[in-house]
């Protein structure tokens, strides 16, 4: 399992509710306990699925005023980026919102807001990642990668002057200096290819055509004397009338090839808009898993469903690249698109990886989301998914799918034989 790809939509899995309905405090500490440390929750706002995410797995201060300087950095950081985007084209982007600093209890085991060293390190990836995509939208609009508000966003808090101490004054770092990352020389961080492929020219003969409305309009074929081979090299037609996306197929049994248009940019919207919408809610749903897997003493199962939920959360990232790479045209994009309801996603899931997973997809209990394929089919997943020999039958071929999206990070290739075996499931 590659747990360094693990986490890459983990910010999507702490999608919860709105800030503004819950009090970003923990619980007060029991009467006549001593507050030994202190720290402020931050609802952070992740730019590209506009969602919120609480955060408080943030290392704890000594005393109340450390915790108080360190949150007016945060927020003074915050409110530059929000300047920015707001004075540039994002008149709604909202702020972070930050709680009061108060007395940690996330290590107070009868607390409500306990964190599991697990379910700590699942906060501050998370966190770690929704910068990163605040940090990928400002290098977007052409902010140089060692502004002062790019440099914000990873500040060290301030620390907590010594007064008894002899004040020192540090010696100069002699480090290498920084290099600037010119926005000229970054590149598009889309993942739709947009390059014109090649496209084959093909001389077809008039036929006869019947044009709807007014009357009948018969276009009678002429000999045309066959035009020279271009010479190799050449492009067969000009580069403007080739067709973007997919060469124009002609059907054997008819003398008129129908023509494609490209697809617009809104239909490549529409493939990323049906992703996210699946792909949101299902990570909402391994979010809730966790939380309820808390409730169980036995450290062997928590730790059984959290690998799953890990695994669940990579099959998540891995199938929205392949319903975004499909286009709005693919059967893909269209089983997402009509996955509305609960029924609708259970049953779009099971004609993917098989029925059996239905128990384990939309668990009644936190447990059932472990998922476990025959030995034989998780020992070389990709190796049963290729076989055409008969030896796997149709139901292993999907567990053997559900594993490799769930424990690969497929390359560019592994990506277009996915997407072919993911349409062969889908028909």
């Amino acid at each position: 399992m590659q747990w360094s790809r693990m986490f890459l939509l983990l910010a999507g899995g702490l999608v919860a509710a709105e800030a503004s309905a819950q009090p970003l405090v923990c619980p007060p500490a029991p009467a006549g306990r001593v507050c030994e440390a202190f720290h402020f929750h931050v609802s952070m706002y992740r730019p590209d699925n506009r969602t919120f995410s609480e955060l408080y797995a943030a290392a704890p201060f000594a005393t109340q005023a450390a915790c108080e300087r360190a949150r007016e950095q945060q927020l003074n950081a915050n409110a530059k980026v929000v300047d920015y985007f707001r004075n540039v084209k994002e008149k709604q982007y909202p702020p972070d919102r930050f709680g009061p600093c108060h007395c940690d209890m996330t290590s107070e085991r009868s607390s409500l807001t306990y964190l599991a060293e697990p379910q700590r390190v699942l906060q501050l990836r998370g966190a770690e990642e929704i910068r990163l995509r605040v940090r990928e939208r400002l290098l977007d609009n052409k902010v140089p990668s060692d502004s002062e508000i790019i440099r914000g966003l990873y500040e060290e808090p301030p620390s907590t002057p010594a007064l008894a101490a002899p004040r020192l004054v540090p010696l100069p770092d002699a480090g290498a200096p920084v290099v600037t990352t010119s926005p000229e020389e970054l590149l598009a961080t889309r993942t739709l290819d947009t390059t014109k492929p090649a496209i084959v020219a093909l001389d077809l003969p008039l036929v006869d055509l019947t044009l709807a409305g007014p009357p009948m309009v018969s276009v009678t074929e002429v000999p045309r004397a066959p035009e020279p081979a271009p010479p190799i090299g050449d492009p067969p037609v000009p580069i403007e009338s080739a067709t973007p996306i997919e060469e124009t197929r002609v059907d054997p049994e008819t003398d008129v090839a129908p023509t494609r248009e490209a697809p617009v940019e809104d239909e490549q919207q529409s493939a990323q808009d049906s992703a996210e919408r699946f792909v949101n809610y299902e990570t909402q749903r391994i979010q809730n898993v966790l939380r309820a897997s808390a409730a169980i003493g036995d450290e062997n199962v928590k730790t059984r469903i959290f690998e799953s939920a890990m695994e669940r959360i990579q099959l998540l990232s891995n199938l929205r690249s392949l319903i975004e790479g499909s286009g709005s045209n693919s059967l893909l994009a269209a089983a997402a698109e009509d996955a509305v309801s609960e029924e609708a996603r259970v049953a779009f899931v099971a004609r993917l990886f098989g029925n059996t997973i239905r128990t384990h997809w939309a668990p009644k209990d936190a447990a059932d989301v472990v998922f476990e394929a025959d030995s034989s089919i998780a020992s070389a997943p990709e190796r049963a998914l290729r076989d055409r020999t008969g030896q796997f039958t149709a139901e292993q071929r999907k567990h053997a799918l559900y594993l490799v999206l769930a424990t690969t990070q497929p390359t560019e290739d592994q990506r277009l034989w996915l997407s072919t075996v993911v349409e062969e499931f889908l028909r």
